[in-house]
C-alpha cells in the first residue's frame, strides 16, 4: 500500500492513536492459531486513513482534518476541549477514549462534524479492505462473504477515444459528463448523424475492474473518491464518476415523475412543459428504451420482511420497477452498488449505443470551462490523463455544448466558464437519506438478494403537499455501517458489526421540501452548502418513528436509530415506540446528531421560464449563453420525491430532441 505522504509524522502520531482507540481488536475465543486477531495496526489502517485524506479533493476540507489532527497534538488545545494538558498520542487509552467521546457528543456542531470525519476515514480504512486471503476477520465473524467470484463472461469496457498527446477536436456537440443525462444526449445525436464527442472525467471499467471491494469502488467510480461533504460536514454526497456516471453504481431503480410533483413543477418554473404530452413522450421512451419493468424483483429476505410487515401494519407496499435486463437476482445482486459486472443494467446502454453510432468518447477528461465567443458556447477545453499517467491538453471545438456534469459539478462548470446568473448553483436539493436499523433472531444477509424490490409511500404525504419520506430496503455490506452508523463505542461498534448477518433495515429517503446551495470557490471547485429545515426535520422525526414500528412489525428484538449515539430499544414492553421517539428526540436530527447521506442531487440550475427564477429555459439552453444547454439532474425544479434517474433521462431526451428539431 503506497503512502501518499500527505500527513506530517506528528500528525500521524495523533492519528494512529484514534485508529487504535476507535478499532478494537478483533479476536475469537475458538482461534487458537490467531489467524482471526487483528488490529489496526496489524491492517495498516493508518496507511489507508493517510491515503483517503490525499484523495480528498477539496482543499479545504483537508484543510480542517489536518487543523482537527494538530488541535489533538497539542497539548494547550487539549486541556481548553477536553482538560486534559497532554498530547492526544500521548494520553491513555481511557482519556483518550474520553476525549474522543466528548467530541462525539459534544454541544458544538463543529466538534461533532470533526468526530465523524475521523470514525468514517478510520472505520472504512479498516472494514473497506480484505487484508488475509481475500476476506477479513470481521466480515468472517459475520458470515460476510466479501467480494465474489469473478463471472467467466461479463462487462465489456466501452470503446474510447485515444488521447495520445496535445490535441484539438471538431465536432458537432461536446457533452460534458456521461451518466444519465449525458448518455441518453449522447445517443440521440449521434444515432441522429451528428458528430459528438463526450469528456468524462471517471474511468471506463469493465467486469475485471469491478472488483466488490468497497474501499476500492468508492475510491474509483463515485464522485471525487466518494469522500465530498456538505460543507458542516454533516452529509456525504454519493454520485458517480465513470463513463457512465450514476447509471455505473445506482441501483436502477426506476420511477417515473408523479403527476402532482410535474403540476408542481409546472407552476414553480412558469413552464407548461412538465404537464405537457411532450414531456410525458419523453418519460415514456426512456422508460421503454431503458426496458423498465418488474420481471427481476424477486425479494430477498429483506425485502420479504419489509413486506410482510407493511401489509401485517395495513400500509401501503408495492413492487419497485427497474431499469435492467438479465438480472442476476439473489446474492451477486446485493453488489449492485459497486457495478454490475453482468452489464444487466440498461440506462448504460445509451452510452455504449452513442459509440455504435459514431460518438468519440474520452474517459479521464477534467474539463476545465466551456469555450465562449460573442455570447455562443464554442467547445470545451480540459486536459486528459493516459493510460501511462502523462497529461494532454484537449479542446474540442463544437456548434453545441451541454453540459451534464452533475448537480454538484455543473453550477461549477458554468461559473468557471464565466456564467453569473444568480439562480446558478441555488434551489440545491439532495433527497436526505437516512433509516432506522433492526436485530432480528434469524438470519437476514442484507448483502444479498435483489438489490432492491419492495418499497412503501406510507409517509411520502406527510404535509398535504406531496413532501415527507419513501421507505425502501438497501443492501448493507461493511462500508455503510463503518460510516454512517451512530456510535456509543468502539466495542459496541465492534458488536454491532459482528451481528451484521441478522440485521435488517428501513431506508428513509426524504423529499425535502427547502433547499440548499452549490457555492464555487476561486478555486473553481463546487462547494456544498447544505442543513434540514425545521419542516424537514419534522418529517424525519415522524419517518424515523415510523420506520420503527414497520421493524417491530417486522420481528426485530431490537431496534437503534443511526444517531450518536444510538437510541436502542426492545420492542414488545409498552410504550416502547413512545420512548423510543422521545429518546430520539432528545438526541436530535442534524448536524451531526443524526447519519445521513446524499444518492439523490437535484435542481442547482433549474429550468424556467424567466432568468430571474432559473438558470435555464424550456429547452434546456443557459439564459446568458446560446448553444449552450444543461441536460442532468441539475435541470429538476425541485426534488422529485422518487428516485430521479427516469425523470433526468427524459429531461435529456426533450432537450436534446430540441437541439435536432431547431439544427
Amino acid at each position: 500500500m503506497p503512502s501518499h505522504d500527505t500527513l506530517s509524522p506528528s500528525h500521524r502520531a495523533v492519528l494512529a492513536a484514534v485508529c487504535e482507540t476507535l478499532i478494537p481488536r478483533i479476536e475469537r475465543a475458538d482461534d487458537p492459531t490467531g489467524f482471526f486477531a487483528l488490529s489496526a495496526t496489524e491492517a495498516r489502517t493508518i496507511d489507508r486513513v493517510e491515503q483517503l485524506i490525499g484523495m480528498i479533493e477539496d482543499p479545504d476540507a483537508r484543510a480542517r482534518l489536518e487543523l482537527l489532527l494538530r488541535l489533538l497534538g497539542t497539548p494547550a488545545a487539549n486541556l481548553l476541549l477536553s482538560g486534559r494538558y497532554r498530547a492526544f498520542d500521548h494520553l491513555s487509552a481511557d482519556d483518550r477514549l474520553a476525549v474522543l467521546r466528548g467530541w462525539a457528543h459534544s454541544r458544538l456542531a463543529l466538534k461533532r462534524a470533526g468526530f465523524q470525519a475521523l470514525k468514517r476515514l478510520v472505520q472504512v480504512s479498516f472494514y473497506g479492505w480484505p487484508v488475509r486471503n481475500g476476506s477479513h476477520p470481521a466480515w468472517s465473524a459475520a458470515g460476510y462473504p466479501g467480494p465474489l467470484p469473478q463471472p467467466a463472461h461479463g462487462l465489456t469496457p466501452l470503446p474510447v477515444h485515444t488521447i495520445e498527446g496535445d490535441t484539438t477536436l471538431d465536432c458537432d456537440v461536446v457533452i460534458v459528463g456521461s451518466g444519465a443525462g449525458g448518455g441518453v444526449a449522447a445517443a440521440l445525436l449521434a444515432e441522429a448523424g451528428r458528430s459528438v464527442v463526450v469528456l468524462d472525467k471517471g474511468p471506463n471499467p469493465g467486469a475485471r475492474d469491478l472488483t466488490q471491494v468497497e474501499g476500492e469502488a468508492f475510491g474509483s467510480y463515485y464522485l471525487d473518491h466518494g469522500l465530498i461533504m456538505t460543507q458542516s460536514g454533516s452529509l456525504p454526497i454519493l454520485a458517480g464518476s465513470a463513463l457512465g456516471g450514476g447509471t455505473v453504481i445506482n441501483y436502477a431503480t426506476s420511477f417515473k415523475l408523479p403527476d402532482r410533483t410535474r403540476a408542481e413543477w409546472a407552476d414553480r418554473s412558469g413552464l407548461s412543459l412538465f404537464t405537457s404530452h411532450r414531456f410525458t413522450e419523453s418519460l415514456d421512451r426512456v422508460w421503454a428504451r431503458a426496458h423498465v419493468g418488474t420481471r427481476w424483483t424477486t425479494p430477498g429476505r429483506r425485502d420479504q420482511m419489509f413486506e410482510t410487515a407493511c401489509r401485517r401494519l395495513g400500509w401501503h407496499v408495492d413492487t419497485m420497477t427497474r431499469a435492467v435486463r438479465d438480472c442476476r437476482e439473489g446474492l451477486e445482486c446485493g453488489y449492485c452498488g459497486y457495478g454490475c459486472r453482468h452489464d444487466a443494467k440498461t440506462a448504460p446502454h445509451y452510452l455504449r449505443d452513442a459509440a455504435a453510432a459514431g460518438a468519440r468518447l474520452v474517459p479521464h477528461c477534467d474539463v476545465t470551462r466551456v469555450l465562449i465567443e460573442r455570447g455562443r458556447a464554442t467547445g470545451a477545453e480540459g486536459t486528459v490523463r493516459d493510460p501511462d499517467g502523462r497529461t494532454h491538453r484537449l479542446t474540442v471545438r463544437a456548434r453545441r455544448v451541454i453540459v451534464a456534469c452533475g448537480t454538484i459539478y455543473t453550477p461549477a462548470m458554468l461559473r468557471r466558464s464565466g456564467l453569473e446568473n444568480p439562480n446558478i448553483g441555488r434551489g440545491l436539493r439532495l433527497h436526505p437519506g437516512t433509516g432506522v436499523l433492526a436485530y432480528f433472531p434469524e438470519r437476514v444477509e442484507p448483502w444479498s438478494g435483489t438489490i432492491q424490490t419492495r418499497y412503501s409511500d406510507q409517509f411520502a404525504d406527510l404535509d398535504g403537499a406531496g413532501y415527507g419520506a419513501k421507505f425502501e430496503t438497501v443492501p448493507i455490506h461493511f462500508a455503510m455501517p463503518a460510516s454512517a452508523w451512530g456510535w456509543d463505542s468502539p466495542t459496541q461498534m465492534k458488536d454491532d458489526l459482528s451481528r451484521l448477518g441478522h440485521l435488517g433495515m428501513v431506508g428513509i429517503l426524504l423529499r425535502d421540501r427547502d433547499s440548499g446551495r452549490v457555492a464555487v470557490g476561486r478555486d473553481g471547485r463546487p462547494r456544498v452548502h447544505y442543513e434540514l429545515s425545521a419542516h424537514d426535520v419534522g418529517h424525519v422525526r415522524r419517518a424515523v418513528r415510523g420506520a420503527a414500528e414497520l421493524l417491530a412489525a417486522a420481528g426485530a428484538t431490537e431496534v437503534l436509530s443511526v444517531q450518536t449515539p444510538p437510541t436502542r430499544v426492545r420492542p414488545g414492553a409498552p410504550g416502547w415506540l413512545d420512548r423510543f421517539g422521545a429518546d430520539a428526540d432528545r438526541r436530535g436530527y442534524t448536524k451531526c446528531r443524526m447519519s445521513y447521506i446524499t444518492f439523490h442531487q437535484m435542481a442547482s440550475c433549474a429550468m424556467g421560464r424567466y432568468p430571474a427564477s432559473s438558470a435555464v429555459g424550456e429547452m434546456g439552453e443557459t439564459h446568458e449563453v446560446r448553444g449552450l444547454y444543461v441536460a442532468d439532474g441539475s435541470a429538476c425544479v425541485t426534488s422529485t420525491g422518487v428516485n430521479p434517474m427516469i425523470t433526468i433521462m427524459a429531461i435529456a431526451d426533450h432537450v436534446t430532441r430540441g437541439i435536432l428539431e431547431s439544427w
